[in-house]
């Protein structure tokens, strides 16, 4: 259960910073170095994940960011990951994804 919690609160700071990417302003440098910076931490997510299933969900986060997509495609996988770790039977509920 600790490692669902510690993985959780992993996952909910990875987001924020797909946010802050999503909302830095295109026309500067702003966001130039937190796409490298959020794969590196997706990379470190996908090993401590608890589960099969959410290793696959973060690797999808990664294939995303891979392939180019935006953070907002990158955030839309985590929030599938976060969603997962909902149904998957942990205490409590996970915070709600920001409306679109």
């Amino acid at each position: 259960m600790k490692d669902l919690f510690e993985f959780q609160q992993r996952l909910d700071r990875v987001i924020g910073r797909v946010e802050a990417w999503s909302y830095a302003d295109s026309d500067s440098d702003a966001g130039a170095g937190l796409p490298v910076e959020v794969a590196t931490e997706l990379r470190a997510l996908a090993s401590a994940a608890p589960t099969v299933a959410l290793t696959r969900g973060v690797r999808r986060a990664q294939d995303a960011l891979d392939d180019g997509l935006s953070a907002e495609a990158v955030a839309a996988e985590l929030y599938g990951v976060r969603a997962e770790l909902g149904s998957g039977g942990t205490q409590g509920s996970p915070p709600p994804s920001p409306s679109r």
